[in-house]
């Protein structure tokens, strides 16, 4: 892929997402802990991407053979319409507009909600399975350093809400993931599955790997590098991850030369 300067700049001041932090942490929400033994289950990370639409019947597959589901934002409710209730739902984004995508919770899912969202996002969940997942952001390891009741993992290396999913989902012990919707790129000008107002009119820039050309916003690039790092890691400690679906991540998984496994 070509190096770019990638203007990628955080949506929510380090200011607001400590407050949100220091509110979260006085909730009585349980605190993400590791699972300390392998599990032989596989895990299907659902990001928003337009070729969802594409690989559902094979994620679909998966879930009636006993795969996990992990949703991220608006695939929550876009897989409730379609018969999947998630096992796991990830947030990081901490802009109140994202109560949106939590309309409709549900008692069977967990859900992995970074510390620095907004506190409307913990009220909508009052009553729910909901995990705090810190986060190494401004301010938050000069908190929390003197915490000594409550687990305290801070999660770091990656920038979007795709890449955290991935990170929790090793740390609980899975060892085969697969990732639908997780382009890191556009699709005949959509950029997600769904209606995602917040997103239309972003930069977008060329990505090329191997004279392919995608189109993709500055964080997509963004997650393309965060995966080339967390993939090279996940490898050493036999975490096998298939890209399942087209688009800029794929081709990128594809390029890879260690050993990782991902769909043609």
């Amino acid at each position: 892929m070509v190096e770019a300067v990638l203007d990628v700049v955080g949506n929510t001041s380090p200011g607001v997402m400590l407050g949100n932090v220091e509110l979260s942490c006085k909730r009585q929400l349980s605190w993400f802990d590791f699972d300390t033994e392998s599990n032989e289950e596989s895990i299907c990370i659902v990001g928003g991407a337009p070729s969802l639409d594409e690989s559902f019947p094979q994620l679909k597959a998966r879930y009636q053979n006993g795969a996990r589901i992990w949703s991220m934002n608006g695939t929550y409710d876009w897989l409730i319409e379609r018969g999947i209730v998630p096992d796991g739902h990830v947030m990081l984004d901490a802009r109140p507009e994202n109560v949106r995508f939590l309309q409709h919770p549900r008692k069977e899912t967990q859900f992995y909600i970074a510390s620095q969202c907004d506190p409307c996002i913990f009220d909508a969940l009052d009553g729910f399975n909901v995990d705090l997942v810190h986060v190494q952001t401004e301010g938050v390891y000069e908190y929390l350093e003197s915490e000594k009741d409550r687990p305290v993992h801070l999660m770091g290396g990656f920038t979007t809400v795709g890449m955290l999913a991935m990170i929790l989902a090793k740390l609980k012990g899975y060892r085969r993931i697969y990732l639908f919707g997780m382009d890191s790129s556009y699709s005949d000008d959509k950029h997600h599955v769904y209606k995602q107002e917040s997103n239309d009119g972003e930069n977008v820039i060329t990505a090329t790997i191997h004279e392919r050309k995608f189109k993709a916003a500055p964080w997509m690039c963004q997650q393309v590098k965060d995966f080339q790092n967390l993939a090279r890691e996940f490898a050493q400690e036999d975490v096998v991850i298939e890209v399942c679906g087209p688009g800029l991540l794929h081709a990128m998984a594809k390029a890879m030369t260690f050993p990782l496994t991902q769909r043609i």
